[in-house]
């Protein structure tokens, strides 16, 4: 592996540790040499998007392109955000950026409609859901998305910041009745589109994955092919 991955992480710290965790896991090497260089900006101190986008907090943006331009500096051939909510800046992002770039949200979407979903269930950020990232891709593909209810969201914002504070378990108890719910209402998967939602749902995805569209694995993935291209003996 000679291609540098760039992370443009820190939304939140565990997340992007968890992200890395899952390439490593991931990636067909032998030893050390056949895994994929990373270079990481881990910046807890991105100003919160979703304060940002529903109460005018701190626009993050600034802080977001010196973090892609040190990666750049650094060497990264290609850059992608463990973070779901930032990807309302993507487009602006990669206007300015040089190198390749993976979108989370976009991976996410080829993943439903390549599993053929017809219906899928959305636990987002409040941010997310707002601005309809994903919503309106899924549309594009002719699939239909179900959305959390007001006290259902509240409950995933809650188990967000839990995660974000190092209370995986609080974050599994808030987040998980509602994952339930949308299975029961219909979706045939549930994206868990906020990194920290996989932290918390990790059994989730390893009983029943194909329950489940979790970001950071796709994202993952994305990744280590993009790195195989030019390694295709390492291909599994």
């Amino acid at each position: 592996m000679s291609r540098k991955l760039g992370i443009l992480g820190g939304m939140g710290p565990l997340a992007t540790v968890e992200f890395m965790q899952k390439i490593i896991s991931r990636t067909p090497a032998h030893n050390d040499q056949q895994h994929i260089p990373m270079l990481v900006s881990n910046n807890p101190q991105i100003p919160d998007r979703t304060a940002y986008l529903i109460s005018n907090g701190e626009d993050p943006f600034p802080v977001l392109k010196q973090g892609m331009e040190q990666l750049q500096q650094a060497g990264a051939e290609c850059i992608v955000m463990p973070c779901n909510t930032a990807h309302y800046w993507y487009p602006r992002l990669t206007q300015l950026c040089n190198v390749h770039t993976i979108s989370i949200i976009d991976s996410v979407v080829n993943e439903a409609k390549e599993r053929q979903y017809r219906q899928v269930g959305v636990l987002a950020t409040t941010a997310t859901m707002m601005t309809r990232m994903y919503q309106s891709k899924l549309a594009q593909q002719q699939i239909n998305a179900l959305e959390t209810s007001e006290s259902e969201q509240q409950a995933v914002m809650d188990g967000i910041y839990a995660v974000k504070a190092g209370d995986v378990e609080l974050g599994k108890q808030l987040m998980l009745p509602v994952f339930e719910a949308m299975l029961e209402r219909g979706a045939e998967a549930v994206i868990f589109g906020c990194t920290e939602i996989p932290v918390a749902l990790a059994e989730q995805t390893q009983a029943r994955p194909e329950c489940c569209l979790d970001s950071l694995d796709i994202l993952a993935e994305q990744c280590i092919q993009w790195a195989q291209e030019d390694a295709p003996e390492l291909v599994a």
